[in-house]
């Protein structure tokens, strides 16, 4: 189909609908009923996190604590300590510049929301472009913006305060460029931009990226292309060439542990195998079916639009970032991993039923809107459930990691271990030794060499002065070191932690009766769903 064909397609599109009026413009719909229930969703969490920002997740103090060590000239949690416990290239850099503003949280907060209600506007204008949109439908509108909102999960997702948020925004607005350039137009800069940055918000963003560049090859947007990938590829040297001056691994620490294909490397299992293994699981996953059946709505409607060379183009490289999601990618982890993928696969739909409906006779095109409804409402259940619970999950937090990381700043103020980095690390002046090797290389390399327990804990331990340890003690099959002494467990609720109760174990480097005053001003001080039990003084 030529650019000119293209182009009357688009006029016919709307030919004998009236365009959608200013008071039921898709954007103003989504962007307002987003509004509001952002606001209801952050008042909430506030209110039950005792009136404090505390985010669904400790992952994000993570970043934060990195971000710190930034300002400082480091990298990692800890003073002198290089680690790379963050899953972004750039996102600890973002947190820098946010934490030397003085914004604390709330910075991360702010671009995550932002980038959310960026990513709701640039969805409904690529909609409203399309002729997705008309006035006689102005229900249709609604309730897709409302679906819209939750698949993309702008309600939940920043109040992780994670990286997510920022991917989802770079991946649509990837779409929204290559839909420019199926129009025969140059995609904006910052289109081209957001293309560029997704292997630098989350490493899983290089499959969009790569399929992108080459639709935009095969688009004739060569300039575009090339010159994009020429900074991809700086960025990424640069980045690898920072670690390798830190002696640190190309890859984080966070996606060594916990990517399959690392693990089949350690294992020396087959790389085949472990695609074979998230195919299966893609099978049996929900979000893994919800992303095979709107990947395969997108390669159906596009063999409807087969003689559209350029929505074939568009549509290829979509599937293909689906594609590699299914062989490589991970899901849920609180609803996040998967989101960009399911936004992206749900989008790209939209987009394409737009350009088929100028084919297709009103009954039949009225006709597609329930079946249609119907998968994007599957598709966004999960995001409804985790706008519902992130309030609680945010308390949750507050009770449990909040409480642990006021206990180690405030009341002991010695060098402690912990499994579970965040708050515990997060504005921690004293040093902080992680078991589970987030921010610990030499616990990372040990754990994956196989060569990880109790000695190698104790040795840690006494090496860096830790006199309190503070685990999920079912993350530690094999058990502690028999010369610490289990003195308390905390007791909290279970929503996003790993676990209900903490415990507190004295390692012989500990003052016994400085820690005994600091657990029971701890006990003496935390919030009404939470005790401190004491099993040894």
């Amino acid at each position: 189909m030529t650019i000119e064909a293209v182009a009357a397609a688009d006029a016919r599109m709307v030919s004998g609908s009236r365009p959608v009026p200013g008071s039921w413009r898709p954007i103003g719909v989504a962007l307002s009923a987003w509004g509001v229930l952002f606001v209801i969703e952050l008042v909430v969490s506030l209110w039950l996190a005792g009136g404090r920002l505390v985010f669904a997740l400790d992952d994000a103090y993570i970043h934060l604590a990195v971000a710190d060590q930034i300002l400082a000239g480091g990298y990692g949690v800890n003073a002198g300590e290089f680690s790379s416990p963050s899953s972004s290239i750039i996102w600890p850099y973002l947190m820098a510049l946010t934490e030397a503003m003085h914004l604390g949280p709330w910075g991360a907060l702010l671009v995550s929301a932002t980038a959310a209600a960026a990513t709701i506007v640039t969805i409904m204008g690529l909609l409203e472009r399309s002729g997705l949109f008309v006035a006689e439908r102005a229900w249709f509108t609604v309730v897709i913006s409302l679906l819209l909102i939750f698949i993309v999960s702008a309600v939940a997702l920043p109040m992780t305060g994670l990286e997510h948020s920022l991917h989802v925004w770079a991946t649509v607005t990837t779409l929204t460029g290559l839909a420019e350039a199926a129009q025969g137009r140059t995609p904006s800069r910052l289109q081209l931009a957001a293309l560029v940055l997704l292997p630098l918000i989350r490493f899983e963003g290089a499959a969009l990226a790569c399929a992108a560049l080459a639709a935009l090859m095969l688009l004739g947007q060569r300039r575009a292309a090339a010159g994009c990938a020429a900074v991809i590829v700086a960025a990424l040297l640069a980045y690898g060439a920072r670690m390798h001056a830190l002696g640190l691994p190309l890859l984080p620490s966070s996606v060594l542990l916990k990517a399959r294909i690392v693990e089949a490397a350690y294992d020396r299992t087959t790389a085949l195998g472990a695609i074979t293994d998230n195919l299966i699981i893609a099978l049996i996953n929900p979000y893994g079916r919800r992303l095979l059946l709107l990947g395969l709505a997108v390669a159906v409607t596009a063999w409807w639009l087969r003689a559209d060379r350029r929505a074939l183009i568009v549509a290829g490289a979509v599937l293909a970032a689906i594609g590699g999601h299914v062989a490589f990618g991970q899901y849920d982890w609180f609803h996040r991993y998967e989101v960009y993928v399911i936004a992206l696969a749900a989008v790209t739909w939209l987009w394409l039923a737009g350009r088929l409906r100028p084919q297709l006779d009103r009954s039949m095109s009225m006709a597609l809107n329930v079946p249609m409804l119907l998968l994007l409402g599957f598709a966004a259940w999960p995001y409804m459930d985790a706008a519902w619970v992130t309030p609680t999950a945010s308390r949750n937090i507050y009770e449990q990691q909040y409480q642990m990381g006021r206990f180690v700043r405030e009341l002991y103020r010695r060098p402690v271990a912990v499994n579970d980095l965040g708050l515990v690390a997060y504005r921690n002046p004293n040093y902080v030794l992680d078991l589970w090797g987030l921010g610990s290389e030499q616990v990372r390399k040990a754990r994956l060499a196989g060569q990880y327990g109790p000695a190698e804990m104790a040795d840690l331990a006494v090496v860096r002065g830790v006199g309190l340890a503070m685990i999920y003690d079912r993350w530690f099959p094999r058990g502690v070191p028999a010369s610490w002494t289990k003195v308390a467990v905390l007791h909290s609720p279970f929503v996003t932690v790993a676990a209900g109760d903490v415990a507190f174990y004295r390692t012989p480097a500990a003052d016994a009766a400085e820690l005994s005053r600091a657990l029971d001003a701890f006990a003496a001080d935390l919030p009404a769903n939470v005790s401190l039990e004491r099993l040894a003084r």
